[in-house]
């Protein structure tokens, strides 16, 4: 490995209604899924995509049947630690995301 290694994101093993998953950072080929997040009418669908993105690489055989039936109920969550996961705190966030989804407003203390 180069010495650009160390700038491989780092991933986070999160509990998620008692499944532990450890979800890694997306890469710089998934920049446009972050910039279509500024875009209002892209938003919903660009965050579906990537919280899939997410789990697809957390559990590779995971069906698209669950996880289009995911309970909305982890949804803020899941988001949360994507977000964390990536490096984007609250203050780097959209406040429309945030408002929306109610996601990187959660102190942490």
């Amino acid at each position: 490995m180069s010495r650009l290694n160390k700038l491989l994101g780092k991933g986070k093993e999160i509990d998620l209604g008692g499944e532990i998953i450890l979800i890694k950072p997306l890469k710089l080929k998934d920049l446009d899924l972050f910039m279509d997040l500024a875009n209002e009418s892209k938003r919903t669908e660009t965050t579906k995509k990537i919280i899939f993105q997410t789990i697809k690489e957390a559990v590779p055989d995971v069906t698209n049947e669950e996880l289009e039936n995911i309970s909305v109920e982890y949804i803020t969550t899941l988001l949360n630690e994507i977000l964390e996961v990536n490096g984007l705190t609250q203050d780097k966030v959209p406040k429309s995301i945030v408002e929306r989804y109610n996601v990187g407003s959660e102190k942490k203390t």
